[in-house]
This record gives structure tokens, sequence and C-alpha cells, in this order.
């Protein structure tokens, strides 16, 4: 008898993963073409039995549709635009109140939006284990740190320059996590470190390597804040470690953020006291921007929150998040009128591109994850039919 010839060719059946990806092929030609289209009307049947396209949709109910499928890629966009934001609200209240005062009550504003937010959602504010506790202190007390330097070093410095340094934290978030939860470190990683170190040579442009530069009191300043900058890179790091620890326990972002803002406001505040470092603000638009500092703050971290977990592919998040150093940039030259030269940009984009590489990595090494699942999964799935076309008699022998 002449088998009829089936669906999957021989060839197809011994390679599974080209299977898969010549049925995902013709899917995205049968959606293109509107034949498969989960958002639209079903098509139609023929008297003949052939389904029909159905009629095109308008233009702004396609944009709406395209929207609503990259929702979480347009969140994270608005919030990298929330914290260029804030980067350039900071810069503004220089010399209008202490850093240390600034930082504690963007602190304050931040987890008291995350506390109305966290009531308003029904958010579980109680602390479900110690190891949780354990963690969410590890969290809050080097992050904190990290953000009164940044804002220190964005305070002396170029506000773009000290944004992107701090970008570079995804690199050295690898050696952390290789020194404490084992996760392996390759040769590739030592490149982006490397990539990371020069673009922050380049960036802080040290008169004994750059002999156009004079040691002023200028330049120790603006050296002062990059050096508070890498310490600020280095303990996000740190913090983002934990963050990862606290998202394995499923601990909501909503929750982080809450105990990390009001950590954060008792520890900043208890400095501030020691080091008599708190004044009235000025009445004004100072107080305004305080409030909006506060306010931004808390709808960035909301919207990235909000990125990642709509988002099934994470590093998608963390390529629109880069777009956070240009902005501030571009925001920079309009806003404050300060235009870097070209040797800080090139180092900028050196550090945000050792960061990319970082994103990159991780979405190969997840891409081959998938891939080496769905192959699992077919073979199974072939195993099983071969099974079940066995007759019952012939299974047991």
């Amino acid at each position: 008898m002449v088998r009829k010839p089936g669906l999957v060719s021989e060839t197809t059946r011994k390679s599974p993963r080209t299977f898969i990806r010549n049925i995902e092929q013709e899917t995205k030609k049968l959606t293109h073409h509107g034949w498969m289209d989960s958002g639209r009307q079903s098509p139609t049947k023929m008297a003949s039995g052939f389904s029909v396209p159905p009629e095109d949709s308008s233009l702004t109910e396609r944009v709406r549709s395209k929207l609503h499928d990259h929702r979480g890629l347009l969140a994270t966009f608005i919030g990298a635009l929330c914290f260029a934001t804030e980067g350039i609200l900071v810069k503004l209240l220089k010399g209008d109140i202490p850093v240390i005062q600034l930082v504690c009550l963007r602190f304050f504003l931040t987890g008291i939006f995350s506390f109305l937010f966290g009531m308003y959602t029904s958010m579980e504010f109680r602390i479900q284990s110690k190891r949780e506790a354990i963690l969410l202190v590890t969290r809050t007390l080097p992050s904190t740190i990290g953000i009164a330097l940044f804002f220190y070093s964005m305070f002396n410095m170029s506000v773009g320059l000290a944004t992107s340094i701090v970008y570079g934290s995804p690199v050295f978030l690898g050696i952390f996590a290789w020194i404490f939860i084992r996760e392996p470190f390759q040769c590739r990683d030592i490149v982006l470190v490397i990539i990371n170190l020069a673009g922050i040579v380049l960036i802080a442009q040290p008169p004994f390597l750059f002999t156009s530069e004079d040691m002023d009191s200028t330049k120790k300043t603006e050296l002062k804040a990059i050096a508070a900058a890498v310490s600020a890179m280095l303990l996000t790091a740190m913090g983002q470690l934990s963050a990862r620890l606290l998202g394995l326990i499923n601990c909501s972002a909503s929750k982080m953020v809450f105990y990390y803002s009001m950590g954060a406001t008792v520890v900043l505040a208890i400095v501030g006291l020691t080091m008599k470092a708190w004044i009235i603000p000025p009445c004004g638009t100072p107080r305004y921007y305080i409030v909006m500092v506060g306010f931004v703050g808390f709808i960035a971290n909301v919207l990235f929150a909000y990125g990642f977990t709509s988002t099934k592919k994470a590093y998608f998040v963390s390529l629109v998040n880069s777009s956070e150093v240009p902005v501030t940039i571009v925001l920079e030259i309009f806003i404050l009128e300060v235009i870097p030269n070209w040797i800080s940009v090139l180092g900028a984009c050196l550090v945000v591109a050792s960061a990319l590489g970082v994103v990159f990595r991780e979405g190969t090494l997840l891409m081959r994850q998938n891939d080496k699942e769905n192959d699992n999964d077919v073979v199974k799935e072939e195993i099983d039919g071969s099974y079940e076309s066995i007759p019952l008699s012939e299974r047991n022998e």
C-alpha cells in the first residue's frame, strides 16, 4: 500500500527545530495576510468551505492593536523618560537643598505613593519569611547608599555622563552573581568589564592620562563625582542581585519598592540628623521640584515593574531601558545647556555598549534554552505518538 504524503516530511521529522521554525514562519505569513488574527473577528466561511480574510481594519484600530501588543516596552520607554526627567530635576535643585535631604525626601514620597498604590491593589505588606526580610535589608542598604552617591555625582558633573556610568551596573552584577550565587562567569564577561572600565576612563579623563586636562578645583570636584558614580554603580549591582533573589521567592515588585523606600527614608533621616544636613526647602519652585522628583521616581519604578511582568522576553525591556542615557543627554543639552565633549560621549557609548552586551548575552542564552526545550517537547510527542500507534497486543512484548 502506498503511503499518503503527510504534512511532515522525513527530513523535518528528523529535525524538530526546523519543523517548529517552519510552523512559526507559516503562522506569521497567515497572520500578515489576515487569515489568522486573534485580535480580529474570526474569518467567515464561504460556501466552498474555504476561509476568507476579514476586511481591513482602520488605521486607528491597527495602531491601538500594536500598542496593546507592545504595551510592556512602551511602559518601559516612558519609565526611562521619567528617570531622565528625574535626573534633570535633581540637577536643577543643586544649591537649594543638601543631597542627603533631597534623597531622603525622594524616598519618603516614593514610599507614600507606593503605600497608596499597594492599598489600591490590595497588596500583601506582611513579610512572609525570615529569608525575605534579610533580602529586603540587603536590597535596601547598598541601594540607598548607591542612590545617595548617584545624586551627589549628578550635583557635581554632567547628568548624562553620571547616568551612563551607573547604567553599567549589569556588567558588575555578573561578577557579584559569580561570587555569591556561583553563576558562570566567562571570558566574554571579562571583555565586557574591560570595555566598561575603558568607557569610565574616557569619561573621567584623568590628567595623568590626558595631558590637556588641568588638575584645578573644578576637575577635582568632577573626579570625586565620577568616583561617587562608580561606587553607585557597584552598590546598585549588589542591590540588583538582592532584587533578583527576591524575585525567585515571588516577592512582588511593589512590595520591594515600598520596603526599599521606607527603609531608605529611615537610614537617610538618621544620617541627615547626624550630619546636621537638614534645612527648610525654599518656597516656590524648589518645593514643586522635590515633589516631582518623588512622584516621577515612583511612576518610573511602577512602569519598569509593569514592563518586566507584561513582556515575555525581559532582555527587550533592558534594551528599551538603554534609551535613558541618550534621552538624559538630550534633555541636558536643551534644558541645562551643557554639552559634553566627544571623548566623554565616546566613553558613555562604551559603558552603554558593555551593558547591552550583557543584555544580548542573556537573550542568546534564553533563546538557546527555549530551543532546547522545544526540541525535547517535539521528540517526546513523536515518541508518544509512535507508542500509541503500536497495537495493545504488542506493547508488552
